[in-house]
């Protein structure tokens, strides 16, 4: 009876402190906006008044704005066998126990369609019938999963891309691209584009005559806009969601360089596009590109080589004159607003090398399946994605 009469007082305590919260609104908010976004979501239950707070977009986009940079680590692929595929490495963690993979991972049949500022797209075969696929948006952090009714299927139709765009430093709501060949020709090809809105919760469509490859799949969402490389091509083209147009994007290259040059590596980074060129496989020169806001041009952002990133992990170097050993991974902005940091996948681990300073360290080894040959030159499907957590609601 004791023990009841101290959890009932320490219940009531705890409902007329959450009440005194609630009437110093700024307070509250204040104090919200500090917590990790999983203990957040948990606080929704605590009332209606504390519900209603959490879940307005304007809370949401504030909350984005105080932990801009609260990077947890990337999900790569590479994994042949045991599945699944992708893996996570974590910015937190150390090499001797690397952190658990998330949830998502292990969903029996999933397939990955882009992971964007801490939402998720993925898509699996319809329970009822394999020859459908169906498509969801899920937020990690919360739980939450929406499945989406997209276009319809047809035979004479194939899905060439399904991305999502989100940036939460802007808005809660989030847009979904589903990129269908619709016919091709000799010298042209008709797509479809259809944007489905979080907002309205509705589609909208476009028709494409493109007289241009472009390598759709795996696209990067910056500033209302989706780029996509065409990386046997070198080329890159955007499809601009407010336009609703899709054009070729002139791309930079490397000066007094003797060797041939590609695209390593297309991404975003702090609200900013990046491109880094490199000279393999005969060099390990690299240029960072930084794409102006207005698309006219680039801005070189840090030039180098991975000289002393080869001498501490030598089994990147060349052997028999073959390529060097490493994937561009991805590009980040470390803590200090200087830093600008490279994630690699080389033989036997994933490295992050700060391209300002030259230093480095090993995040995690390889998982078990990620085989040598996925170092060559020529292999193009390697991607990754950045983890942060958001609290945008499905």
């Amino acid at each position: 009876m004791a023990q009841d009469r101290r959890s009932l007082e320490k219940r009531r305590r705890c409902e007329r402190s959450a009440a005194a919260l609630v009437d110093c609104l700024d307070m509250l908010i204040e104090i919200l906006l500090r917590l990790p976004a999983k203990k957040i979501f948990r606080t929704k239950a605590v009332s209606k008044e504390w519900y209603s707070i959490i879940s307005d977009p304007i809370f949401v986009v504030n909350y984005a704005k105080r932990n801009s940079k609260s990077l947890l680590g990337f999900i790569l692929n590479g994994r042949r066998a045991p599945s699944p595929e992708f893996f996570f490495i974590s910015l937190r963690g150390n090499t001797s126990r690397p952190a658990r993979d998330p949830e998502f991972i292990n969903i029996p049949q999933i397939k990955i369609e882009n992971i964007c500022k801490g939402l998720l797209c993925y898509s699996q075969p319809h329970m009822d019938d394999s020859g459908f696929t169906s498509y969801y948006v899920c937020n990690p952090t919360s739980g939450q999963t929406k499945r989406i009714s997209v276009l319809d299927h047809s035979d004479n139709r194939r899905v060439m891309s399904v991305d999502l765009a989100f940036d939460p430093l802007k808005s809660a709501f989030y847009n979904l691209i589903f990129v269908t060949e619709l016919s091709r020709s000799e010298s042209q090809q008709l797509i479809k584009i259809g944007t489905y809105s979080s907002k309205t919760q509705s589609w909208s469509y476009g028709l494409h005559n493109l007289a241009y490859e472009v390598g759709f799949g795996h696209g990067v969402h910056c500033n209302g806009a989706f780029y996509w490389r065409h990386v046997r091509n070198n080329s890159v083209s955007y499809f601009d969601l407010e336009v609703n147009c899709i054009q070729n994007l002139g791309i930079p290259q490397m000066t007094s360089e003797p060797y041939r040059t590609n695209i390593g590596y297309l991404g975003e980074s702090g609200g900013r596009l990046h491109l880094v060129r490199t000279c393999r496989p005969s060099s390990i020169r690299f240029t960072i590109f930084e794409m102006k806001d207005d698309r006219s041009g680039w801005l070189v952002k840090c030039q180098g080589d991975f000289g002393n990133l080869v001498a501490c992990f030598p089994r990147m170097g060349r052997f028999a004159h073959g390529p060097f050993q490493f994937n561009l991974m991805n590009l980040f902005e470390g803590e200090r607003e200087e830093d600008l940091n490279i994630l690699l996948k080389i033989p036997g681990g994933v490295v992050q090398y700060n391209a300002k300073d030259n230093t480095s360290r090993k995040l995690r080894g390889l998982p078990r399946g990620c085989v040598y040959g996925e170092f060559s030159f020529f292999h193009w499907t390697s991607k990754s994605y950045q983890c942060i957590e958001t609290l945008a609601c499905i």
